[in-house]
């Protein structure tokens, strides 16, 4: 008798429009992300500790990306908690997936690290980062 095993591999991806769900990781391991493909709607979550350096008297919460699809292009925001004594203050900075193909993507993200500014809350003026992440889990 001949045992069958069950490939839960996704197909490779050819574009952004493909389904993105599954756990995404940098090489290095620094980063990981758990994307849940909705069809238009995608969030992702960090599966690593990814706290900014927060100064003294402020907490942040981990972020989480909030992305719409429309055709082959992923955008939305990047989202931050920081809290300080009874003040919060909720940072939103670009977020974009691009470059989908095979079991790679490009995620490119705006900061969301301690506010320039608590009134109005606004995010740091710094340039955005990009992460090559892989697909190690459908």
């Amino acid at each position: 008798m001949v045992a069958q095993g069950c490939d839960r591999s996704p197909d490779p991806l050819r574009s952004c429009a493909d389904h993105l769900g599954g756990v995404w990781q940098t090489a290095d391991g620094a980063a990981r992300w758990h994307i849940v493909d909705g069809g238009e709607r995608l969030d992702a979550y960090p599966l690593v500790r990814e706290l900014p350096e927060a100064p003294p008297g402020t907490q942040p919460a981990p972020s989480t990306l909030e992305l719409r699809r429309t055709g082959t292009e992923v955008a939305g925001s990047a989202v931050r908690r920081w809290h300080r004594g009874a003040d919060i203050c909720v940072l939103r900075a670009p977020a974009r997936i691009r470059g989908c193909q095979a079991d790679r993507l490009t995620l490119t993200l705006g900061d969301t690290g301690a506010p320039a500014s608590w009134s109005p809350c606004a995010p740091p003026d710094r340039p955005m980062r990009t992460q090559l992440v892989q697909r190690i889990w459908p």
